[in-house]
């Protein structure tokens, strides 16, 4: 007789979810292929000691959430943070308390599962790895956020109302919010993993055959059935499992767990009552041999040291000789609404010679898209982001009290084409407003009113800018350029070279410090995928040092 907490979990779910057995598996688990063709776990450290819960650390918390979480996960938890509306799959809604990533029969999240989310990240999402976090402040944050889970299920229940919210709880109701509450027996209970062999690899691809292959695929790449969603309506893709994105840690350990607990509010339900414990180790060694080799790494985002060394003065172009004695850095990046299909990476090389600063940034992308002569043509490009703050902000775009510099390069903007002319080519009866403006209608409003992001006629092909969070970027007065960028494509990639003074005047801009380490970070724009403004593929923070 099935339990009643997997009748709860079923009464969840959609009947077209039924059929997806491994989507749980699909999204987003690290694995790693064996030189035998079939992946194999990642180490996983064990989760740390938990300190115990107190007023000092629950303000540790509230603070880091603030600083770092409620731009995507909202104020209160409810996955309606100013950048939400930018990524896809969307930020958790904690208030609703259908974690994703759980180790129980009965949906509830354990503080160890909040703590390796943390920890890890989610791989094909824009949720970073925090583990350059001190354990304390990661474990400051499980508390902070199951406080806001359960303060929504009050909210929800009417138990607490936003009048005792905005008065403010008392440390004695909080930290009950705040501690863990799991009922033993709900805990999933490994089974023995047997040896990986050929004959249960067999079994695994007859079951997969059999559970899954409506879903993701004959081959496990995603191409079965599309019409699915999740408990909040949003559309979702079964995972092409041979991308090798998965959620999670790959250890077989967490498979397992997402096998047996399912993934609530996903179409993935619970199997635990649906294969016996030999099938699932069947299936999960099966899935293990689907992704292709070297494809799991990229999704893997973590911090780099970036040394910009001191070198005579040469040829730093795009592509110069000189670039090829100089160490890079192989930076990944995450489209902030997630595709497959992407700008895996960038390539990072910095010098100076005493007086300027050299970043090149080098990465595939098979299109050259540098015409914006119509309104749906969308110009490749990238960016540079810094923070002088020993803690800096988010890395996406700085908060009200921490300002973040950039410097921007498209390629729209080193087009040899006369602007003008590239307007004409795609409009032939375009007129523009000037001059004299009285006698023409004003077609290119954005460039007549001096809006430098308007302008079209960069001469250095960058600009310098700075924001103050999410949607605040502003861009430096063009007549005050001080960073230039040059670029070349050739064979299906970027070189692009951004060359700065190491000191300038203007007190607002970023200053660089021989031997004191800043914050980078990185963005990268492909025309051909429409990306624009905030749909962009990202990097998070790494450090820079200028010796």
């Amino acid at each position: 007789m099935k339990s009643e907490s997997h009748l709860k979990f079923k009464k969840h779910q959609p009947a077209i979810f039924i059929a997806s057995a491994l989507i749980v598996i699909s999204m987003f688990l690290f694995l790693s292929l064996s030189g035998s063709g079939r992946l194999t776990a990642q180490p996983e450290s064990s989760v740390p000691e938990k300190p115990a819960l107190t007023s000092k650390l629950f303000s540790k918390g509230e603070t880091l959430y603030k600083k770092q979480c409620s731009s995507c996960h909202g104020a209160l938890g409810a996955g309606d943070g100013k950048a939400a509306y930018l990524l896809y799959p969307k930020p958790r809604d904690f208030t609703r308390g259908e974690f994703r990533l759980i180790s129980t029969t009965d949906m509830t999240v354990r503080d160890s599962d909040l703590f390796k989310t943390i920890t890890n990240g989610m791989p094909g999402s824009a949720m970073p790895p925090w583990k350059f976090l001190t354990e304390e402040d990661r474990w400051s944050l499980v508390y902070y956020v199951r406080y806001l889970a359960e303060l929504g299920k009050k909210k929800s229940d009417g138990e607490i109302t936003d009048e005792q919210i905005q008065k403010g709880l008392s440390w004695d109701e909080k930290k009950n919010l705040a501690t863990e509450q799991i009922d033993p027996e709900a805990v999933v209970k490994i089974s023995d993993e047997p040896p990986v062999n050929q004959d249960g690899i067999a079994r695994g691809r007859a079951l997969f055959v059999k559970g899954c292959v409506s879903c993701h695929g004959a081959e496990g790449k995603g191409d079965g059935q599309q019409m699915m969603k999740d408990s909040l309506g949003i559309s979702l893709k079964p995972r092409d499992l041979t991308a090798g994105i998965f959620k999670a840690s790959g250890s077989s350990e967490d498979l397992y767990y997402r096998m047996i607990a399912g993934l609530p509010g996903s179409p993935m339900p619970s199997y635990q009552y649906a294969f016996t414990p030999e099938e699932i180790w069947d299936m999960i060694h099966y899935v293990q041999t689907l992704p292709e080799g070297g494809k799991t790494d990229k999704a893997v985002m973590s911090r780099h040291s970036i040394h910009a060394q001191k070198v005579k003065q040469a040829d730093f172009g795009p592509g110069a000789i000189g670039w090829n004695s100089v160490v890079g850095q192989e930076i990944n990046l995450m489209p902030l609404w997630w595709r497959d299909d992407r700008v895996e990476s960038v390539e990072v090389k910095a010098v100076h010679d005493s007086t300027n600063l050299y970043f090149q940034l080098s990465w595939a992308d098979l299109t050259k898209d540098d015409q914006v002569g119509a309104v749906a043509d969308f110009s490749d490009g990238a960016a540079v982001q810094f923070s002088q703050d020993t803690d800096p902000p988010l890395f996406a775009m700085g908060s009200e009290n921490q300002t973040v510099s950039f410097w921007h390069w498209k390629s729209a903007w080193e087009n040899e084409l006369d602007p003008e002319g590239m307007i004409q080519k795609r409009y032939p009866n375009y007129v523009h407003s000037t001059p004299p403006k009285e006698l023409y209608p004003q077609s290119l409003s954005g460039q007549d009113a001096g809006n430098p992001v308007s302008n079209m006629d960069s001469k250095s092909g960058a600009e310098e800018g700075r924001a103050k969070g999410i949607g605040s970027y502003t861009a430096n007065r063009m007549q005050a350029e001080a960073v230039e960028a040059k670029s070349t494509w050739k064979d299906g990639r970027w070189i692009v070279v951004f060359k700065r003074p190491l000191k300038i005047e203007d007190s607002e801009r970023i200053q660089f410090t021989k031997g004191k380490a800043i914050y980078v970070s990185f963005a990268v724009w492909d025309g051909s995928k429409q990306d624009r403004n905030g749909q962009k593929l990202i990097s998070i923070w790494n450090e820079l040092t200028v010796k």
